[in-house]
């Protein structure tokens, strides 16, 4: 068997250009906060619900559902693989801005909640 040189065992050096990563390590901080602040602001929403700071909230909610958005297609455009993961983020934020968890522990009897 013949024994490739060590030059052809290290694929950055087989086309003759170093290897590179498809995102710098910024971006993806950068990706991973801006999915944890709109997680955030979507929670914000909620909690914000009929007060004082019920529409600054939404106005936030909407401006970060757009940042998400542009994600999305940012990441559909360079061919990202991450598209999915922040479509997973934008319908956790429609459901926690939407959803009401405080009635999740009440017991109520079926005409009751009509």
């Amino acid at each position: 068997m013949t024994e490739l040189p060590r030059r052809a065992t290290r694929p950055e050096w087989i086309s003759g250009k170093k290897a590179r990563m498809e995102a710098e390590n910024t971006w993806i901080v950068v990706w991973i906060t801006l999915h944890v602040a709109a997680l955030a602001v979507a929670y914000g929403t909620r909690v914000a619900a009929g007060s004082r700071l019920e529409i600054l909230s939404q106005f936030v909610f909407f401006a970060a559902m757009l940042m998400v958005a542009f994600a999305i297609w940012a990441c559909q455009q360079v061919h990202a693989g991450a598209w999915g993961l922040s479509s997973v983020t934008l319908i956790a934020m429609v459901l926690t801005a939407v959803v009401d968890f405080r009635k999740f522990g009440e017991h109520r009897s079926v005409g009751q909640m009509y």
